[in-house]
């Protein structure tokens, strides 16, 4: 019994010491926003993400973000018009997989304050790597980072949304981002 009890907390121990390794990031939604390009034949919009969840962390004693968990569900993107919401949703099968999620490999340097963010997107039940350009600025205890992704639906195995014989929905949307944030204090 003192085994076991002296294991669980030398295992505390070691989860607490390692959070204070990595500095967590608070992201301030209220100056930060996520939005959805999306093109058609006579109907582009931009929706906008009203939720969501991030978990950014630095490196000790570093102001380099080294950590990303991105986390969504669809159907907290909204467009502006209901019924597409509405269409949305069904065409992504959000019954069965409401939530998508980014998580960040490795950020490449590529010069200043730009990278190259590498990570796997989870959508609609199929994960795929995705790589995009970021801006991230470190001033004292804050960040800012933004970017900009190009998503192509098909790669997660949704269809090509068709009306009419001649509108067509893009299925390459563009996924932008600007994300403040501050260090835990």
């Amino acid at each position: 019994m003192k085994l076991c009890s002296w294991l669980i907390f030398s295992l505390s121990l070691a989860g607490a010491l390692a959070a204070e390794e990595t500095g967590a990031l608070l992201v301030d939604k209220s100056q930060s926003n996520v939005s959805v390009a999306v093109h058609a034949t006579g109907d582009s919009f931009v929706g906008k993400l009203e939720n969501y969840n991030v978990t950014l962390s630095t490196e000790p004693n570093a102001q380099r973000i080294h950590s990303v968990t991105f986390q969504f569900l669809f159907a907290d993107l909204h467009t502006g018009k209901a019924d597409r919401d509405k269409e949305m949703l069904h065409w992504e099968n959000a019954t069965q997989f409401p939530e998508g999620v980014f998580t960040l490999a490795t950020l490449e340097p590529q010069g200043g304050n730009r990278f190259t963010a590498q990570g796997h997107l989870r959508l609609h039940g199929v994960e795929r790597p995705l790589s995009f350009p970021v801006t991230i600025v470190a001033e004292g205890h804050h960040y800012t980072v933004d970017g900009e992704a190009s998503v192509d639906s098909r790669d997660f195995g949704l269809p090509i949304i068709r009306k009419f014989a001649v509108l067509k929905v893009d299925p390459v949307v563009k996924v932008k981002f600007h994300l403040q944030a501050a260090e835990k204090s």
